[in-house]
């Protein structure tokens, strides 16, 4: 069925992939992450993180969130946010910084893998994700706290789950997140499908392109990242998987690709996403943006001031290259 020039069976095929991707990963997180906090171990992990999230001033009591998007996806974190207790809730300011903080370091195992397989050694992409996160949220902490900024309360976007001791409720708590998770889904991939239409992703291309130049990825690495930034790392790094088995890019461009991807991609997605939990947009998208230009701009340049033989050992899978 077509309407609007949409394809809606291929829409359907598109929302039940993603849907069992996500539910697949979701559903024994949940499930753990009850026996975690059964078990006590929540209050172990809020002591591990306790000074992460001090550093970055958010409640310890969202440790657990960070662990859970960092583990898997920002569905599962905001599943385990809607079930988190939080006394006073959180502030605009705080909103900002746990969007910020998730959108930098989520999927970590998942996404690191594609990046190794695309030529980047997965050990540096999870550490240069994780260092972003923990810089631009200590950044905008401190910028938030000296200015007095967002000191609101956040209108978070997400059912409100009571705490309970009975497992059935807190079963049907879990299937009224997940069942919403897959509105969410199905309203995104809807939206993502007309901008596509809309030939979007080329336009962003256009805008992106000497921005790209500057920060030294080649034109041969250029459109996957676009393709990355709109639709996310699993089609940017798909795409670079083919061509680096391909010999169509070479080792230094598909690093420096995959540095900036990582730090920013899925915009049409995972930013309408993070909106639910009320943070200030211009930090979310432009000051993200900003942020994950320069820090492109510093690693890639410094990758490219060392020895070939030393960057390889510190950034390149070069089994990929073989």
């Amino acid at each position: 069925m077509n309407l609007f020039g949409i394809n809606f069976g291929r829409l359907w095929r598109d929302v039940s992939i993603v849907s069992w991707a996500l539910f697949k990963v979701m559903i024994p997180t949940l499930i753990i992450v009850k026996f975690a906090q059964e078990a006590g171990m929540v209050d172990l992990l809020d002591t591990v993180l306790m000074p992460v999230t001090k550093l970055i001033g958010l409640p310890k009591e969202l440790s657990i969130v960070l662990t859970t998007t960092i583990l898997t996806n920002p569905y599962a974190g905001l599943i385990i946010l809607a079930s988190t207790d939080i006394p006073g809730g959180l502030t605009v300011a705080q909103s900002t910084i746990l969007a910020c903080f998730m959108l930098f370091a989520h999927a970590l195992p998942i996404e690191a893998a594609i990046s190794r397989q695309a030529g980047a050694k997965a050990t540096f992409i999870i550490v240069l994700r994780l260092g972003a996160a923990i810089l631009y949220c200590l950044f905008l902490h401190l910028f938030f706290s000296y200015f007095g900024l967002f000191e609101t309360r956040a209108l978070i976007t997400l059912p409100e789950f009571k705490e309970t001791p009975t497992v059935t409720a807190w079963v049907i708590n879990q299937i009224k997140g997940l069942v919403f998770i897959q509105v969410v889904i199905i309203v995104l991939l809807t939206a993502l499908e007309i901008l596509k239409k809309l030939q979007i992703e080329r336009l962003l291309g256009y805008l992106m392109s000497p921005l790209l130049k500057l920060i030294g990825i080649g034109g041969s690495a250029s459109t996957i990242v676009v393709v990355g930034l709109t639709l996310g790392l699993g089609f940017g790094g798909g795409l670079m998987i083919k061509d680096v088995k391909a010999g169509n890019v070479p080792k230094m461009d598909a690093v420096a690709a995959l540095v900036f991807i990582n730090l920013f991609h899925s915009v049409i997605e995972d930013t309408p996403l993070v909106m639910l939990l009320g943070p200030g947009l211009f930090y979310i998208l432009i000051g993200r943006l900003i942020f994950a230009l320069i820090l492109s701009y510093i690693v890639i340049s410094f990758l490219r001031m060392l020895s070939p033989a030393l960057s390889q050992k510190i950034a390149v899978n070069m089994n990929c290259f073989k």
